[in-house]
This record gives structure tokens, sequence and C-alpha cells, in this order.
């Protein structure tokens, strides 16, 4: 089995144990998120309904095969459908929004090293500083990597 096919086997198996169990543990593998999340670190996660979801809250989706744990910037409930907008910590643009249909759950726990802390709501002065600093170093050191990350850049499966 080649490696885009594993990988997505196995994003929708871990999306249908956090929809069955009502919560998953997943590890982080991006930058996009930091300073808040770092690679290795392990999260756990909770389902969430689009109805429940505040701004602030960092959440995990699915799209095109793939998982992304952004923070949500901002919501839209409208009559017929809700939706999120969610940005990587790091990243400087909003990702293309998420439907009812893309959202598995909120990071309620963050576990690094031999510490487990909740999640932030927000980033404090320092921190967003860090974010920007680190968003442009991964411009000019990893760009690559930072494109992958990136839901409205990466090309359809």
């Amino acid at each position: 089995m080649d490696p885009q096919t594993l990988d997505k086997v196995r994003c929708s198996l871990a999306a249908e144990a956090l929809r069955s169990r009502g919560v998953l543990k997943i590890r982080v593998a991006g930058v996009s998120m930091m300073p808040t999340l770092w690679p290795g670190d392990l999260l756990t996660v909770q389902c969430l309904r689009t109805e429940e979801a505040e701004p602030g809250e960092i959440v995990l989706y699915m799209r095109r095969d793939r998982f992304f744990i952004h923070r949500i910037v901002s919501k839209n409930l409208g009559q017929e459908d809700a939706s999120l907008v969610t940005r990587g910590d790091c990243m400087s643009a909003d990702d293309p929004t998420i439907g009812r249909n893309e959202l598995l759950g909120k990071v309620t726990e963050i576990q690094r090293s031999d510490s487990i802390v909740p999640p932030a709501r927000s980033l404090s002065l320092t921190p967003r500083l860090l974010a920007c600093l680190l968003c442009l170093w991964c411009l000019f050191a990893c760009p690559g990597r930072l494109l992958l990350d990136s839901p409205s850049l990466r090309p359809a499966a």
C-alpha cells in the first residue's frame, strides 16, 4: 500500500474511532500551530458539534482525507449550515471555511514530555510574536513542509 493510501486509511479509522468512542489521542506532526503545539505533542481530542464550538478553541477537522488541527478564528451559525474559520497559530492566513461534516472534535489536553496542560484559548503577546517569527523562519527554512501544512495549497488527491 502506498504512503498516501495508508495515511487516508489511518485518518478514516481514527475519525471513526473518535465518532464512536467520543475521545481520541493523536500526536502532532506539523508546525502550523507552533508555539502552542509542537511536533511530538500528544493531544486528547473530544467529539464536538459545530454549534458547540467557540472561537479560540483548537479543533481537529478532516479535509481531503487529511487531519488538520487549528484554532477557531470565527464561527458562522446560519439556519441551514454552520461553518467555522480556523488558522494555525504560526500561519498568516485563515484556512478555507470548515463545514459541519468536516469538524471532528476539540483539543482538551496537551501532553508534552511529563506535563499535561489544557490548551490556551488565545495567545498572549510573547507567544504571538514567537509564532510570527516561527512562521517567517518556516517560510525560508522549510518551504516545502509549510506548503504541505496549508490545506489551500495541498494538491487534491
